[in-house]
Formats: C-alpha cells, sequence, structure tokens
C-alpha cells in the first residue's frame, strides 16, 4: 500500500507499506506522490487496479477488461479509449519480450537493464580507474604531511 505524505516545505512522497503478521510496516520511500495519486484517481474514475509500467512512466488502470490511461505517457501507449486486456498483454510482450529470463538479452548479461561489466579504460598499459585511485591516495598523503609540517612549525 501507498500513502502520500507531504513535508512541511510542500515537497510531497510515497510511503510504501506491507501488512506483516503484526501489523504495517514501512519498506519503501519514493519522492513524489504518484503511487498514492494514481490510485486515488482509478478510485474517483469509477475504481479499478492502479497500476504503472515503469519503462515508460506510463500509469494505467484496470477497470474489467479494459486497461485506461491515467496519464500522458499511457495515452500515447494505449489511446485515451485504453485497449483489451489481452491487447496491453500483447503490447507489453512486443515491448519487452525479449527481455524475459531465459532470453538472449538475459543470458548476454543484460537483464536487469545493465550489460556486462566493461573493463576500465585503459591509457599506456595501466587501467585508469586503479592508477587514478593510486595517484589521489598521493596527493592526499602529501597534503596531509604538508599540513602536519605546517602545524608543526607553528
Amino acid at each position: 500500500m501507498a500513502s502520500k505524505a507531504v513535508a512541511a516545505d510542500g515537497r510531497a512522497a510515497s510511503v510504501w507499506t506491507v501488512r506483516d503478521g503484526t501489523g504495517w510496516r514501512v519498506v519503501n520511500i519514493a519522492s513524489g506522490g504518484d503511487e498514492a495519486d494514481y490510485p486515488a484517481r482509478a478510485a474517483a474514475g469509477g475504481g479499478g487496479t492502479a497500476f504503472r509500467e515503469p519503462q515508460i512512466h506510463a500509469w494505467y488502470v484496470l477497470r474489467g477488461d479494459r486497461v485506461l490511461p491515467l496519464n500522458d505517457e499511457a495515452r500515447r501507449s494505449v489511446g485515451a479509449g485504453g485497449v483489451t486486456l489481452a491487447a496491453y498483454r500483447a503490447l507489453v510482450h512486443g515491448r519487452y519480450g525479449d527481455k524475459l529470463p531465459g532470453s538472449a538479452y538475459d543470458v548476454s548479461g543484460a537483464g536487469g537493464g545493465y550489460g556486462p561489466q566493461a573493463a576500465p579504460a585503459q591509457r599506456d598499459g595501466l587501467p585508469l580507474v586503479p592508477t587514478g585511485a593510486a595517484v589521489g591516495a598521493v596527493v592526499l598523503a602529501g597534503a596531509g604531511l604538508a599540513v602536519r609540517r605546517r602545524h608543526a612549525r607553528s
């Protein structure tokens, strides 16, 4: 369940809670109020189950067998009148079906949206990240010694 919280300065956040054996427990806090606002909009428009397609920031409501848009991104996706649930499933499968577990996308290591770890950039045969870290450590050590010497003189 998501509830909207508003700070004294007007900033909004969605507080996500789940019911466990002893009551409600906070599991996430996200900036903005979308997770509470869109379900409220769905309820005010006749009820249904509100849900989000995060890849395109589209919010929908499922009423009966229709997926209806709740924001501009969803309207661009399914049109102002929405689509049947079967048509929406086909649309989502077309968009993301090649990303499912076991797909070439997943097997390549890109599952979850990230490709295989790239090797650090190299220059003159030395990796830049470790070399940069070593240079940074030497600079910090030198600065610390200079401050220590200056402090010892005074």
